[in-house]
């Protein structure tokens, strides 16, 4: 198990700060911690979580490809910090947190090292042609829109290096005034990087700056009577007043700040960062988390020490939805980056506070959009062969400890949104013994689609083959109209997607590991299993209580009384055969046999807590 591979590292890890770098069987680092106490921080990893969280799945995962463990002791906790960080940007590890922006922005590119620097508008940054980039932008279409304003202000050339070289006359930018032309000398090189320098002012968040610039130059064109000139210059004037108004401001006091939230649920974590120059709002970024293992407070300064570097220092204020674990720590750190100190502030009211609503709702939206659901599974129901589009899905899952305490949930999509009212839980005691996942799918799925409730338009069994070969014997014995179309979704092996299997095809469903239907139904399945691992895990807890007889079928309050009355404690129930009960407590003899395969069910000590 990978767990003992964790647990065999024990006796030798030291209760001193350091870094842990765990390994899978190829030898590659998939994790990079950081821990105080080293033995204590691997030890967490062996035990159950008493109230696991949504980013549990993704632990268990890594916990299972972990074949060997190291680790680096340090001086302290600040050099267990810096040597993760190094660590993680030299090795980028699966299940670390990994600022990867969750969509292509668009951005403007600035080529500052021409002699006549273009400005374009480009979607994939490439940060080693020595260009300036800015951005980036929501939408491409307020970006271009952008563009065409800045081209107003700021006339610097949209063309090719390979078309300013060749071009003979000025072309219809420059006729538009939107471009000096310098591909046939009517600027000179000094002129034209002037502007590309009110440029990178006005992105810098230096707009009022070059606005006065432009004013001052516009008198004294005016006053010397260059009246064509001061009209352009007027009309550039004009219009960055009129962009710096719509801007918004944060603050009148002008300071420098970056807003950062950290939002996670169930798909995984987005972080959301706003920049703030001189008092206003220049840019913002969502960055994808999806992968990352930490709990929020050691993923957001993960993440800051990763966003911030001595080449990209941090602002002198970071504004945080949540504090990070090590605050005064991380703090000390983005300040030797940024040669001087750096603030950590969660707000909690005024204009700060706002900002960080904004943050937080950029962050809490997906900035990948996905196809439209309709579209999505019409797209699936093509892919698997159905008649229809499936508006309603449940999907079964099997849950038990070593054959003991054999439970399943269901759980159902309605246009692929959770429908809790559909949710259901079982109690498979034919299933006792020995572990026999066939027989229990067998006997849920028959008793699903046996009762009063409408089948759903697809049934996804959680397995493989075996699961699916189950669940179709079970669907025999039923009448054609409550036969619903049956799919089987499988693990997929290490660095592979996961498989649907279908009746009478012997190989998967060809499926990208990306498309959008088979996302849906892995979140389906992992629905089932966190709602099949809850109803097992609160059944153990009811076996140290009287009150586990009440998950027993058919056994009331009145029998329960009887029990206790004849036999006297929950041991001495456990103990008596189906036949003592019903001597003793008066029983039916199907009732006591539904009890003592219930008990005999428990008698297995439960997991670690």
């Amino acid at each position: 198990m990978p767990a003992e591979v964790i647990a065999a590292t024990l006796p030798r890890a030291p209760q001193e700060p350091g870094v842990y770098l765990m390994k899978d069987a190829r030898g590659r680092i998939i994790y990079v911690g950081k821990a105080k106490r080293l033995r204590a921080r691997l030890a967490s990893y062996t035990r159950e979580d008493q109230a696991p969280t949504w980013y549990r799945h993704k632990v268990l995962t890594m916990v299972s490809q972990v074949a060997a463990v190291e680790f680096i002791v340090t001086a302290n906790e600040k050099e267990a910090l810096l040597l993760e960080s190094t660590l993680i940007k030299e090795h980028r590890p699966r299940y670390n947190a990994d600022l990867k922006d969750d969509k292509s922005y668009p951005y403007f590119r600035l080529s500052v090292h021409d002699q006549f620097p273009r400005f374009s508008l480009v979607r994939r940054p490439n940060p080693n042609d020595g260009a300036r980039y800015f951005g980036p932008f929501e939408s491409a279409g307020a970006a271009r829109k952008t563009l065409e304003l800045l081209q107003r202000i700021f006339p610097l050339r949209r063309c090719s290096d390979r078309a300013i070289a060749n071009r003979a006359r000025p072309c219809l930018d420059h006729e538009m005034r939107r471009c000096p032309a310098p591909c046939v000398g009517k600027i000179t090189p000094a002129d034209y990087r002037r502007l590309v320098e009110q440029v990178e002012a006005f992105f810098a968040g230096q707009g009022e700056v070059v606005a006065a610039e432009l004013a001052t130059a516009m008198r004294a064109a005016a006053a010397g009577e260059l009246f064509e000139e001061a009209a352009l210059l007027r009309d550039r004037w004009q219009a960055l007043v009129r962009t710096l108004e719509r801007q918004r401001v944060a603050r009148s006091g002008g300071e420098d700040a970056d807003v950062i939230a950290l939002h996670e649920d169930q798909s995984g974590a987005r972080l959301a960062v706003i920049k703030v120059r001189s008092g206003r709002v220049i840019a913002s970024q969502v960055h994808d988390l999806s992968q990352a293992t930490e709990p929020a407070p050691e993923l957001l300064g993960q993440a800051l020490l990763l966003l911030y570097t001595p080449d990209t220092p941090p602002p002198p204020l970071l504004l945080l939805s949540l504090l990070p674990a090590d605050p005064s720590l991380v703090a000390e750190v983005l300040a030797e980056r940024a040669g001087r100190k750096v603030e950590l502030r969660h707000p909690q009211r005024g204009e700060k506070r706002e900002l960080m609503e904004l943050a937080q709702a950029n962050a809490s939206r997906p900035r990948a959009e996905g196809p439209e659901i309709g579209a999505v599974l019409a797209s699936l129901a093509a892919k698997l062969g159905l008649e229809h589009p499936p508006a309603r899905m449940e999907c079964v899952d099997i849950s038990h400890l070593g054959g003991k305490l054999t439970v399943a949930s269901l759980v159902a999509m309605k246009d692929g949104a959770p429908d809790k009212a559909g949710y259901r839980h079982y109690k498979v005691l034919g299933a006792e013994g020995a572990p026999d996942d066939f027989a229990a799918m067998a006997e849920v799925v028959a008793r699903r689609l046996g009762g009063e409730l409408a089948p759903p338009d697809l049934l996804v069994v959680d397995g493989g083959k075996g699961q699916l070969s189950a669940a179709l014997a079970a669907m025999e014995a039923l009448p054609p109209e409550r036969r619903p179309p049956l799919a089987a979704l499988a693990k997929g092996q290490e660095g592979e997607p996961d498989r649907v299997f279908l009746p009478g095809r012997k190989n998967p469903v060809a499926l990208r590991p990306r498309d959008p239907g088979l996302l849906l139904l892995m979140r389906l399945r992992d629905e089932a299993h966190r709602f099949a691992i809850t109803f097992h895990r609160a059944l153990r807890r009811k076996a140290l209580t009287r009150s586990i007889l009440e998950e027993v079928p058919g056994v009331g309050p009145k029998k329960r009384a009887q029990l206790f009355k004849a036999l006297g404690s929950l041991a001495a129930i456990r103990r008596a055969t189906p036949e003592r009960m019903v001597a003793a407590a008066g029983l039916d003899l199907p009732t006591a046999q539904r009890v003592a395969a219930f008990l005999a069910s428990l008698d297995t000590p439960p997991g670690p807590e």
